[in-house]
């Protein structure tokens, strides 16, 4: 029996529908109960860390395997069995990824946290010489200017009184009670506590990451391969062969963004510690920790990492401080003009505008993570936004190229069927 179109039409508008109507709900609840579902999303976090761990070190260390197992496989080919040369290969290449992350993890450690408690304990005892130093060399450059030096005078000294009052107020009846109130030392206990908790519990992720990772490695190929076959199986050829596509270009961004950008942190955060110490300006190993991990972040990362180290070497010279912005500002520039475009060359294929707003908005929801991964996140959407667009303007036969909609009036259809594309006399015109 042959069925009513119109009824087939009746069925899919009812479907759509009642699928609006769904979604709809769905949104609804998830904004009215969202403190709800961010709180089960951080536990779900929470009890996948070490996966996601796991997954992140892996996929950092998946080229350093591909290049060992490759050439091991052709060097063990020939002088052994095929099954054999395949296992050794696999498990001697995973063995040397893992001893190499933690060799580099240990190394930074080592070398990083020992000379960053030191400068930081530096700060703190010499605080007290600095703020001295601060205020003679303010009497000296001010000494011309007597109404800018009172106004400022006035304010330093509102604030003093603020503080001791604050001190007077608050702080000697927090502390007179300290040694008889039970509920403050049970507070602080529980402070340490949980701060000892954090640390033993990311320690915990971080060696279970490295054991995940060894099996990732291991199970990659198969891995893929599977999600590869499911989505086959779901959306079928032409949909599949999109999504793998599609999964492709995402590793391809992903992946060469965050290598890139990692590596490119490290080279300027050793050029930045070559240049501070041979300027002979202090915390030398701190001020290169800061300038290489806010390097991180694209666009903002130099703003956000040479603010607090100016205001550190201000305390300790003015003018070493002029200096040092200098330097930094060459320093960025070489990193955005030549060091950045060789490394990560145009990964992302974004503007400058789509950059910068990509790092505020995902910045905005996830934070740290949020502004280093908001780049090729966004990227990727682009992307299917853009074919999106052009498949939809295929279908039509409608031109791709955006040239051709700049200061476009209308599109006109000739009577073959073909479209052109005539520009407006005057382009100023809105």
């Amino acid at each position: 029996m042959k069925q009513n179109p119109k009824y087939k039409d009746y069925m899919v508008a009812g479907l759509t529908g009642f699928l609006m109507i769904a979604a709809s709900i769905a949104i609804y609840f998830l904004f009215a109960k969202i403190s709800v579902f961010l709180n089960a999303l951080k536990k779900l976090v929470d009890i996948l860390a070490p996966f996601l761990m796991g997954f992140l070190i892996a996929y950092l260390l998946a080229p350093l395997y591909n290049y060992l197992l490759r050439n091991l496989r052709e060097l063990l080919g020939s002088v052994m069995r095929e099954r054999w040369s395949k296992s050794i290969s696999t498990v001697v290449s995973v063995l040397a990824c893992i001893l190499t992350g933690i060799l580099v993890i240990s190394g930074l450690f080592a070398l990083v946290v020992p000379r960053f408690v030191e400068s930081i304990s530096g700060i703190i005892n010499a605080l007290p010489t600095y703020l001295t130093r601060i205020e003679a060399w303010s009497e000296d450059f001010l000494v011309d200017y007597p109404d800018v030096y009172q106004n400022l005078e006035d304010i330093l000294n509102n604030l003093y009184a603020s503080l001791a009052n604050w001190a007077s107020s608050t702080l000697r009846p927090l502390l007179e009670d300290f040694s008889g109130n039970f509920d403050n030392v049970s507070s602080i206990v529980s402070t340490l506590f949980s701060g000892l908790m954090a640390a033993v519990t990311a320690i915990k992720n971080l060696v279970l990451g490295f054991i995940v990772a060894a099996y990732l490695l291991v199970e990659k190929t198969t891995m893929i391969g599977q999600v590869k076959q499911m989505t086959y199986a779901l959306l079928g050829p032409k949909r599949g062969n999109k999504v793998v596509y599609q999964m492709r270009y995402t590793n391809q961004v992903m992946g060469g963004f965050i290598r890139g950008k990692l590596l490119d942190s490290l080279i300027i955060g050793i050029i930045c510690f070559i240049g501070v110490s041979i300027m002979r300006m202090p915390y030398p190993t701190l001020i290169s920790v800061i300038i290489g991990v806010t390097n991180i972040i694209p666009f903002f990362g130099p703003f956000l990492g040479a603010i607090p180290c100016a205001v550190l070497i201000l305390m300790y010279s003015p003018i070493q401080a002029v200096y040092f912005a200098i330097f930094i500002l060459i320093l960025q520039q070489f990193d955005g003009n030549i060091l950045g475009p060789k490394i990560l060359g145009n990964t992302t294929g974004l503007s400058s505008f789509w950059v910068l707003f990509s790092i505020i908005f995902f910045g905005g929801l996830f934070g740290f993570a949020g502004m280093l991964l908001g780049v090729p996140l966004f990227a990727v959407i682009y992307s299917l936004v853009s074919d999106f667009v052009s498949a939809r303007l295929s279908k039509r036969k409608l031109s791709l190229l955006t040239e051709d909609y700049i200061n476009l009036d209308e599109v006109e259809q000739q009577p073959d069927g073909e479209y052109k594309y005539p520009k407006v006399k005057d382009p100023t015109r809105k």
